[in-house]
Formats: C-alpha cells, structure tokens, sequence
C-alpha cells in the first residue's frame, strides 16, 4: 500500500528492490502487459520522494541512480536531481551500472552531453573493476554491471565506440565466471536483447548461404 515491495514478506524498505521491480513493471507495460495503474503510481511516488530526499554516500548509490533511471524511464520530473547529481555527485557512485543509469536517464531526457559524461564515467569505472568475492547489496558482480552497461548503451542510442567498450568487459568478465547469478542473467537477456536490434542491416554467409540479421547459434 506504500509502494514497497519485499523478497520475504509484503513490502520493505529497500529501494533497491522497489526500483528493479518497478523497472520491470515499466518494461512490461512498454510492451502492453496489463499493470494496476494505482499500484504502479504508488511505487512511483515511493521512488520520487526517495530521490527528492536521497544524498550519495561514498562508493554507494546503486539505489538512487537506479530509481532515477526508472523515474525518467516514465516521464517523471527529474532533470533537476539528474544535472546535480551528474555534475557533483558522479564519481560517489561505487558501481558502473549506478553511473549508466544516471547516463541513460539522461538520454532519456535529451541531456546528451551529461549523459555522454555519465556513460564515459561508467564505463572508465568498467574498466578497472576488478571482481569483489564479499556479496553487494545491489547483488552485483562485475558481469552484472557490464551486462548492465551494455544494455544501457545500446537502449539509449550511444556510440558503437562505447558499445564495444561495453562488450569487451562483458566478454572478459563472461570467461572468468562458472554459475551465474539471476541478476547477471537477466542483464545478458537484456544486453542481448538491445544488441539485436543493432543487428538489422548485417548480412552473413554462413555454409555457403546468406543470412540477414542476428544470428543465434549453440
């Protein structure tokens, strides 16, 4: 009834979860699945009085870079806190995925030139992360976030230079892991899913015959 949403029990009070939730809801009704409008409007208020209420602790933040994003995925109101945030706050944020988050609201809202920032931010963040063996609130990894910046970069219409930056971490990230996570497989379906539609104008030959578009094989 707060707009929470909780993984054992009926509603809580992490923001986190609330805005992967919410993300997801907002991806399903992109795609004319039927969600409560009043419900979804609760956990749109719950994440914009967080934002309006939220400071950045050093090397944290994945909880209020994500429920911008989603803010801003849905038209709401945040420009304001994104120009802040991006300008004061960028390099407080611990994750690469919580700065491409920030860059991709951004596009989202036609601030290309903070959300180039943002992105180059995330992605320098990528390059240097190294994988941390300690479990993250954000159930994070370095696939995870890599996955998650590929699917940003790709979703908001930013350069194949920044793309293949993208996939280079997730390829090398992708060869040191054994069993993955919910989390990571999701952002790979999700990274996947961007990509393909990049894939229009490819044409292949394989065995002898032409193909156009993605290829898919096991």
């Amino acid at each position: 009834s707060n707009g929470t949403f909780g993984l054992w029990r009926v509603g809580g009070e992490e923001v986190w979860l609330d805005a992967v939730v919410a993300d997801f809801l907002t991806r399903a009704r992109e795609r004319n699945f039927a969600v409560p409008q009043r419900a979804f409007d609760l956990v749109m208020d719950r994440l914009r009085n967080y934002v309006a209420n939220a400071d950045v602790e050093k090397g944290k933040g994945s909880d209020l870079a994500y429920a911008v994003y989603v803010l801003a995925r849905n038209g709401r109101p945040v420009i304001g806190d994104l120009r802040y945030l991006v300008d004061t706050k960028l390099n407080d944020f611990g994750a690469p995925l919580a700065r491409a988050q920030l860059g991709a609201a951004l596009a989202l809202l036609g601030a290309r030139q903070r959300a180039q920032k943002a992105i180059a931010s995330a992605l320098d963040l990528l390059r240097d992360a190294r994988e941390d063996t300690v479990s993250r609130p954000d159930y994070g990894s370095r696939l995870r976030d890599g996955a998650g910046v590929l699917t940003l970069a790709a979703e908001g219409g930013f350069s194949a230079a920044d793309i293949q930056r993208a996939a280079a971490s997730v390829n090398a990230a992708r060869e040191t892991v054994r069993n993955t996570s919910t989390q990571e497989e999701t952002w790979m379906v999700l990274a996947a899913q961007a990509l393909a539609k990049e894939t229009d104008s490819v044409t292949l030959s394989v065995d002898g015959a032409d193909h156009k578009g993605a290829l898919y094989r096991t």
